[in-house]
């Protein structure tokens, strides 16, 4: 008889176990994990728990340093009383000691072991063995199943374990070929178990501060030198220097977990939900960050004189020292300290300026603080958190913050204490840099470039092109994002980017771009080439880099001294997956200083010191930090005779030195409408540039300002002056700014840039909402039109705009465009934008106006020849609707068309798709067409067809039968012979049914229905129960995320996802609790503006109920509980009036179990968007 190899060595590894476990009287008992000990004979104190598991393949490549290898841990909570961890034979670590004699506990705390690269074998089943010493009855795995998880990926062994007595005698074992009988474990979920701070951290190897100095390689004509290392710093992600020239340094040591907080829920990308949000210092739990202040005191170079400015600090990341204070990055605040005496100690409690900042994922949280040349505190923030920004004090939280998913560039005014966002998109920011024209650039996370180049009101390109991970553009009608740095092939990645502008730097590397990469541990030079209104990079080498892989450079600047300073992490791992798994050390981090050979350091750095003619004279020093810290001192002073000596200073200088006096004037408050008109004739092009912007911050300008604006729109060559008038015109009224801007679509020609076509868009885009008419006034010059590239680039974008914001007041635009259009070209590109805006969807009811604009093209589809009552197309639509070969949108385009057109030859169409096997998508646009109707024959056939129907389509079925009385009473003698099931009726359409006054009809709806209005109306009670439910352990987001699509999402968009029923979700208050329950539970109790509930009859009977989506000069579109909308001519309308009750039903939550509703939750408080379907 022949075997097979694998069943010979299966058949010989289960004798040999056999052998091993008589020789040992061992005993296998099945053992339910998580549960308490199988065994309950008080001498069996140490056992041992054994099962096997299957890992993904690329968790097992050893041959070199890799992620997702190194990423792979082992977690055990709650396993009573202490306890060994072996894998594949090799023990990978212990907690408490498993000895009566010398025992002590290791049930306390999240216990995170690291499985060392090479040990989990490819294919193989590996052998999870652990032993368990107990010395109390209560014992055994007494909270969460163990885990194993990777970056992504993760399997709970939750499920029946082996269990073998007497664990001394049995010894771990390797890993096996062949599947054993019990205990295995393959399922591989994308990672959503919540994560702690590990009771012992996995901080990976390290060398002392010398011997990893020795590491370090420069390009000859450099220089390093180490500053400072732990114990002064650790973990530092940003430098900053005040007036005096001291370093200040943010030791973000408290990362990554917040201070005293809970994870409740997480998604695979470690984006958390925590049980409370942080407090502000003092009351915030303490935390282990800190900032600290390190100063020269002999001008030697080095640093002699350490201070603790404030510590106890949790997320605080960056800092930035102020003439009377210091403001901190202290997520999800930016806190001010005020410190007026200068003696570096607070005077009092923080002042909380902005609040609100996300920190789902503490990796990339709002960090980076710089002065802006404007005055105004920079910030930036990354692509895995979600901020609702709020000025406390200032703004109603809810109803005037500002809601933002993901990367964005951020300011705050100190004094005038205004937030925006100053450019939206963009990558993980960690650090922004100005350069000496006012430009601003930051590095980014991925590859293929060295970083951003952000301008005033862009949307750039957000993180890459995943909306299922990042959201979309906050402005669905941004239609597009602008670029990356192009750059070539680059490896991710360029951690942060600035421009070298110090005197202590060769001259090679003066205004060439420096980056950081912490992945390859070096620093990249890279050329910095125009191109258009923005830059492209070309590397130039690597001017430091190091042997030691734990290098981790994380932050650059440009320092008084005019050298570069470097701010190195140092870390074995630097994944932030890896970090949340505690592979962390937060007691390491290293300071350097790299600079020319040859070049002498600046010593003057007392800036603080000097006097305003000095202070002026340093806006040409050739170190950029002192002319930066010059602006910012300057703009402390406000003197008339400082003043004219600013103006003259912008007046003489003809480069990019004038700058300096002109920010300082701004910054002065000292620069007027009048001196920006003034500065517009400016020869140097930053200077006409930096005077657009802040014309623009002003909001409003008078009209002769306008008029200037305009002269300089029709004369300016210069790409980036282009740029900032588009984002300026973004910023001030319509009727003023649009002519502005129309000069520059007059010079478009064929013009390809990688930013402007876009920054003219959004400039047009911003005023389409409020100032229409002043848009459409922009397009009667017809110089715009016959440019190239506004054909190429604005016309459909244009079109495309009105026509998906939709509302008969949009569709006349769209119209009026077209009647403008005088070539065959213009046309086709605005009706290229017509069919974007419904590309993939249905077309809603159009007036007549456009279809005729439409038709006068001649471009005019068979859709719209139907709306236009056109026999021939009516007879042709009618067999398309039946055609299955026909896409199933065109088909759903005309049976719509036919519920809007007053010709009953299409009844008889429409009833046969309603009675015919089709799709439930097109048997529902049917029954929503059919409603203008009033024959019987429409109840009899909906109720025929009733049983064929899913959920979705009975739902409209409902609405359309409960809209017109005799189908009401058809339905209710359905339901009183059995023929129609109660079940799953909406109250909606009940409340429908008993608004026909009709006392027969009444009586058998509350026969089958019972009283309504006797229904209970939800308690604090219930919504208290709920909570306790919720709060009472963690949920998954994914499962939850079913739960959702099931119950919520035909009604509600939560990013970028969902019905229109009701409010969208996504900038709503998930984050708060009570008022998420309160409107679930209770939805009557509040209901949101613009969402009243409104009854309509018209003048053949027909009831409607729902919320007004468009209320036009001729015409009413109202939202029905079905998602479907339906347009009136306002004759038609015999009465509307207000329902005073949400379209949610009450019952949302009914039937989910208590961890179905945690689920629910978890999902429904998550910050961003999941992976798409």
């Amino acid at each position: 008889m022949n075997y097979s190899l694998g069943l010979r060595a299966l058949v010989f590894f289960l004798i040999l176990r056999l052998a091993v476990l008589i020789s040992a009287h061992a005993e296998i008992i099945p053992a339910p994990v998580p549960g308490p000990w199988p065994v309950k004979k008080k001498e069996n104190q140490l056992g041992t728990y054994r099962c096997w598991v299957k890992v993904p393949d690329h968790w097992t490549n050893a041959s070199s340093r890799d992620l997702w290898v190194e990423s792979v841990t082992f977690t055990i909570e709650k396993l009573a009383d202490s306890h060994e961890l072996w894998i594949n034979g090799k023990k990978i670590g212990a907690a408490g000691k498993l000895s009566e004699e010398e025992f002590e506990s290791g049930f306390r705390g999240t216990h995170r072991y690291k499985v060392p690269p090479g040990l989990l074998v490819k294919g193989h089943w590996n052998e999870i063995f652990i032993r368990n010493f107990r010395v109390s009855e209560n014992s055994g795995f007494l909270g969460s199943a163990p885990s194993i998880q990777g970056y992504f990926l993760e399997c709970v062994f939750s499920g029946d374990w082996e269990f073998l007595t007497l664990g001394e005698n049995v010894k771990p074992g390797k890993s096996l070929p062949q599947r054993p009988l019990n205990a295995t474990f393959e399922t591989f979920l994308e990672a959503n178990r919540v994560l702690s701070e590990a009771k012992e951290l996995m901080p990976g190897t390290s060398l002392g501060p010398k011997e990893s100095f020795n590491m370090m390689v420069t390009d000859e004509d450099l220089q390093l030198e180490q500053i400072l290392t732990e114990p002064e710093i650790s973990q530092p992600t940003q430098l900053s220097f005040d007036s005096r020239g001291r370093l200040w340094v943010a030791q973000y040591r408290q990362y990554p977990y917040p201070a005293g907080l809970k994870m409740i829920s997480r998604d695979k990308y470690y984006r958390g939900k925590y049980d409370k949000a942080p407090l502000a210092p003092p009351k915030n739990y303490p935390g282990r960050s800190k900032i600290t202040i390190h100063e020269d005191t002999d001008a030697d170079g080095k640093y002699d004189l350490h201070k603790t400015f404030a510590e106890g600090l949790d997320l605080a990341n960056s800092v930035l020292p102020d003439t009377g204070g210091v403001w901190i990055m202290h997520t999800p605040f930016l806190l001010f300290y005020p410190d007026k005496n200068k003696d570096d100690v607070p005077d009092s409690d923080p002042e909380v300026h902005l609040s609100g900042f996300g920190f789902e994922d503490t990796h990339s949280i709002a960090n980076g603080l710089t002065w802006g040349p404007d005055g105004w505190i920079y910030g930036g923030q990354g692509s895995t958190v979600t901020s609702h920004v709020f000025r406390p004090g200032i703004d109603d939280k809810e109803k005037d913050g500002t809601y933002h998913e993901g990367c964005m560039v951020w300011r705050y005014h100190p004094k005038k204490r205004i937030f925006e966002i100053f450019a939206e998109g963009g990558g993980n920011v960690f650090g922004l840099e100005f350069d000496s024209d006012g430009r601003l650039f930051s590095g980014h996370n991925g590859g293929d470039t060295r970083g951003w180049h952000y301008v005033q009101g862009a949307y750039m390109l957000k993180q890459g092109r995943s909306p299922n991970k990042f959201g979309p553009p906050a402005n669905p009608y941004a239609f597009g994002d602008l670029p990356m740095m192009r750059g070539g092939k680059i490896s991710r990645f360029s951690h942060n980017t600035i421009l070298c502008e110090g005197t202590a730097v060769p001259a090679r590397m003066k205004n060439k771009f420096l980056a950081a990469d912490p992945l390859h541990q070096y620093l990249v030079l890279s050329e910095r080439i125009k191109r258009g209104a923005t830059f492209e990079t070309k590397d130039l080498g690597f001017p430091l880099r190091s042997k030691d892989f734990r290098f981790r450079p994380v932050y650059l600047t440009n320092a008084p001294d005019g050298s570069i300073y470097v701010a190195d992490f140092y870390e074995h791992f630097i994944a932030h997956g890896q970090h949340y798994q505690s592979q962390i050390d937060p007691r390491t981090g290293r300071v350097y200083r790299l600079r020319s050979r040859e070049a002498k350091l600046n010593t003057l750095n007392d800036l603080a010191k000097l006097n305003s003619a000095q202070l002026i004279k340093h806006l040409e020093h050739p170190n950029k930090w002192h002319r930066q810290t010059a602006v910012r001192l300057l703009g402390k002073i406000k003197e008339d005779l400082v003043k004219e000596k600013l103006i003259d200073w912008v007046n003489e200088k003809k480069n990019n030195l004038a700058l300096g006096g002109l920010w300082a004037l701004h910054q002065s408050d000292q620069l007027n409408e009048e001196l920006c008109v003034q500065f517009l004739k400016h020869p140097y092009p930053g200077v006409r540039s930096w005077a657009v912007r802040f014309l623009g911050d002003n909001k409003s300008i008078s009209e002769s300002t306008a008029i200037e604006l305009r002269q300089l729109a029709e004369s300016e060559k210069e790409l980036e002056v282009w740029s900032q008038i588009s984002s300026t015109v973004q910023r001030i009224e319509s009727n003023k700014s649009l002519p502005v801007l129309g000069e520059l679509l007059a010079r478009a020609r064929d013009l390809q840039d990688p930013y402007l076509p876009l920054m003219y868009w959004w400039a047009i885009e911003k005023h389409c909402q409020k100032d229409i008419t002043d848009v459409l006034k922009l397009f009667e010059d017809h110089r715009i039109w016959s440019q190239p590239m506004i054909q190429k680039e604005i016309l459909p974008r244009l079109m495309r705009r009105f026509a998906l914001r939709g509302g008969e007041k949009n569709f006349l635009a769209c119209a009026k465009l077209l009647n403008r259009a005088n070539t065959d070209k213009q046309r086709k590109a605005l009706m290229k934008g017509f069919e974007q805006a419904f590309e993939g969807g249905s077309l809603p009811s159009l007036p007549d106006t456009l279809i005729k604009a439409i038709r006068n093209t001649g471009t005019a589809s068979l859709l719209l020849r139907v709306r236009q009552l056109d026999a021939d197309a009516i007879k042709e639509a009618s067999k398309k609707i039946a055609e299955k070969k026909v896409p199933i949108t065109e088909r759903i385009n005309y049976v719509r068309a036919f519920g809007e057109i007053s010709d009953r030859s299409v009844l008889e169409p429409l009833l046969e798709i309603i009675s015919g096997p089709v799709a439930p998508i097109i048997r529902r646009a049917a029954i929503n067409a059919c409603q203008r109707f009033t024959d019987d024959i429409v109840g009899k056939t909906i109720i025929t067809s009733y049983p064929l129907m899913i959920a979705e389509t009975r739902l409209t079925a409902q609405r359309v039968l409960s809209s017109r009385k005799n189908w009401s009473m058809e339905w209710m003698n359905a339901v009183q012979k059995g023929k129609i099931e109660t079940a799953n009726t909406s109250d909606e359409a009940i409340a429908g049914l008993l608004r026909h006054p009709d006392k027969k009809l009444k009586e058998l709806v509350e026969k089958h229905f019972g009283n309504q209005t006797a229904k209970a109306t939800p308690t604090l009670a219930m919504i208290e129960k709920i909570r306790s439910v919720i709060e009472s352990g963690t949920g998954n987001p994914y499962r939850g995320r079913e739960i959702y699509k099931k119950r919520c999402s035909s009604c509600h968009v939560l990013f970028h996802d969902g019905g229109k029923v009701g409010p969208d979700l996504t900038s709503y208050q998930r984050d708060d609790l009570d008022t998420m329950l309160t409107s679930i539970v209770d939805p009557n109790a509040e209901i949101r503006e613009g969402y009243e509930s409104v009854f309509i009859e018209t003048k053949d009977g027909l009831h409607v109920s729902g919320f007004l989506t468009d209320k036009g000069i001729s015409t009413l579109t109202v939202r029905s509980f079905d998602g479907l909308d339906k347009t009136f001519q306002k004759t038609q309308i015999k009465s509307m009036n207000p329902l005073g009750r949400s379209l949610m039903p009450v019952n949302l939550l009914n039937g989910l179990s208590d961890p179905q509703l945690r689920d629910f939750f978890a999902y429904l408080r998550s910050s961003q968007p999941f992976t798409v379907d």
